[in-house]
């Protein structure tokens, strides 16, 4: 029987292919290995190194257990956008390519966010009177 802990459960949502997941293992945070799920059947998903370190991106890894993604052991770092959300991710990312300057702030960004964020608010709003 083994002693070492079980990894803690996470927050995660469920799997999907397009997602990008950091490997939380102590010597895969080292490397900053990176995969991308590139399917998904019942109980694994197949995986895609996409930056490692150590230079194994591209490779395909083994297929990794669905449970594995709701502990410690990953981290999502990249969801996939849903084909409904492709019109409000389109209005998000232009007003993020639109920040001027040679090294935009975090704050011009957020502002761009931001005001993309009330526009949606006030056209709901109007949609709904």
């Amino acid at each position: 029987m083994s002693t070492s802990p079980s990894p803690a459960p996470s927050t995660v949502g469920r799997v999907r292919a397009g997602q990008l997941w950091q490997d939380m293992a102590p010597d895969m945070v080292a490397r900053e290995r990176i995969l991308r799920v590139t399917d998904v059947n019942e109980t694994h998903a197949e995986c895609v190194v996409e930056r490692d370190k150590q230079g194994t991106a591209g490779r395909k890894t083994r297929p990794l257990a669905l449970k594995r993604f709701a502990t410690s052991a990953f981290k999502l770092i990249e969801d996939v956008v849903d084909d409904a959300d492709q019109p409000l991710y389109a209005r998000f990312l232009a007003a993020m390519t639109a920040v001027q300057g040679t090294s935009p702030s975090p704050m011009e960004y957020a502002t761009a966010a931001l005001r993309v964020h009330q526009e949606v608010i006030a056209e709901a709003a109007k949609a709904q009177a």
